[in-house]
């Protein structure tokens, strides 16, 4: 069957967008900046191929400026979404413990990325017949268009996004929601090439009828305008898909063994993971034997909390009864305001006690409430303090970077010890006390 090379163009551009697709739906291991930018700069960039090879587009500013606007597009849609939920009627869901976003949140966010991505793409790109306001029309109902494919890409997560996570094949991490994974691999399914098509039609220039004079000048018919593009060729677009395909592959291929990886560490945690729940505290301490209730360096205790947590049978969220034990130092002589009302800034610690060292060391290396990558070797990572192994935040965070929490957790007999920094005076002070007060337990 024979394929026009106009045909050959809408094909690659669909193909571009499910190759962007690939490319984002498994998390990137970048970080900070980079992986922010990740998945908007690949699909600018891969939306940017078809404009140079079927557009004849050959402007390095104009091919710059739609992977910028691309890059910026994401975090717009991702972060104004997650902003507006406690904001958008119907936005949310409960399941459990666990709030996820609806389809009315996504498509919110859809509208978002629209705009932020369309309408600077369309006046950039746009054909010098098509008028300034036929392309703003033509954006205005793309970003509708954003919406309306976000929201239903959305509801085909537990079909679609399945399907697509079964045949990689690979799984969700499991940390993660699993609707949540199939839900976003939809979106970037459907909307990515979806938005790709509407962005090549939007800024395509329709062919005008010419006049040409008959080989005996007695009427004129119509014919083609000729294109600003010579179309794709054959050879071209198999050379394009074949570096599509390995493209794809260079990203299947890592989260593969990735995956692979992560059940190993699956694995590891069901092994390790103590049998019974059903095991009390056999003698709790009082705050006075947990906590180091005087000054320690410049700091000084603040108010002392103990508190019980009761037992989970929950599948996947087992636990044991335990003993909670908190207080906040804060500099000596800093005005404290009264207890509960937490200081500006402080370091806290934890002392949880648990039925028995089993527990302790699995919640130590599987904190309850902590949501650590099994990609990523630098969170929650080993590190040495006072010839001691413990567990910290140290070495996923930049020199002078505070916004990151730093924290130190390792375990002691049947007690995990907690440390957190809110505050810029990262001094060890404290942690040196807890660690000879509490000796590591991680051999």
């Amino acid at each position: 069957m024979k394929v026009s090379t106009g045909s050959l163009s809408w094909i690659l551009l669909a193909l571009l967008g499910l190759t962007s697709a690939i490319l984002c739906i498994a998390p990137s291991s970048l970080g900070g900046w980079l992986g922010l930018f990740y998945v908007g700069t690949v699909y600018g960039v891969l939306v940017g191929v078809y404009f140079f090879t079927c557009r004849d587009i050959r402007s390095a500013q104009k091919l710059a400026t739609l992977v910028v606007v691309s890059a910026v597009a994401w975090p717009i849609a991702y972060f104004g979404a997650f902003e507006a939920a406690g904001r958008i009627p119907g936005g949310t869901v409960h399941h459990g413990d666990a709030i996820d976003p609806t389809s009315t949140l996504v498509a919110f966010g859809g509208v978002l990325g629209g705009v932020a991505l369309l309408i600077p793409a369309l006046l950039l790109l746009k054909p010098s017949s098509v008028s300034w306001g036929v392309a703003l029309v033509k954006a205005f109902f793309g970003i509708l268009v954003s919406g309306i494919v976000g929201g239903i890409a959305w509801e085909l997560g537990p079909t679609l996004g399945a399907a697509i996570w079964s045949l990689l094949p690979i799984k969700p991490l499991a940390q993660i929601r699993p609707e949540e994974s199939f839900g976003t691999a939809a979106v970037f399914f459907v909307w990515q090439p979806v938005i790709a098509l509407y962005i090549g039609w939007a800024t395509s220039e329709k062919r005008r009828s010419v006049p040409i004079e008959g080989s005996e000048g007695e009427s004129e018919v119509g014919a083609p305008a000729p294109h600003t593009s010579n179309g794709l060729g054959r050879r071209a677009f198999l050379l394009l898909l074949f570096g599509l395909v390995i493209l794809s592959l260079t990203r299947i291929v890592p989260v593969r063994l990735r995956q692979a990886h992560r059940e190993r560490v699956a694995a590891k945690k069901r092994e390790t993971k103590p049998a019974s729940v059903d095991l009390p505290v056999a003698q709790p301490m009082s705050e006075e034997q947990a906590l180091i209730l005087k000054e320690i360096g410049d700091y000084q205790p603040g108010h002392a909390l103990k508190r019980g947590e009761m037992v989970s049978h929950e599948k996947g969220f087992e636990r044991p009864g335990s003993v909670y034990f908190s207080t906040l130092y804060t500099k000596t002589g800093e005005q404290v305001p009264q207890w509960p009302v937490t200081p500006r800034q402080y370091i806290s610690v934890v002392v949880q006690q648990y039925p028995n060292s089993a527990w302790a060391q699995f919640f130590a290396e599987y904190p309850q409430r902590m949501y650590i990558s099994p990609d990523d070797p630098k969170l929650h990572a080993l590190v040495m303090q006072f010839n001691s192994k413990v567990r910290s935040s140290q070495l996923e965070r930049s020199p002078g970077q505070t916004w990151n929490l730093l924290y130190y957790m390792w375990p002691s007999g049947d007690c995990i010890v907690t440390v957190e920094y809110h505050t810029p005076d990262e001094n060890l002070e404290i942690v040196q006390a807890y660690v000879e007060k509490y000796p590591s337990a991680i051999p």
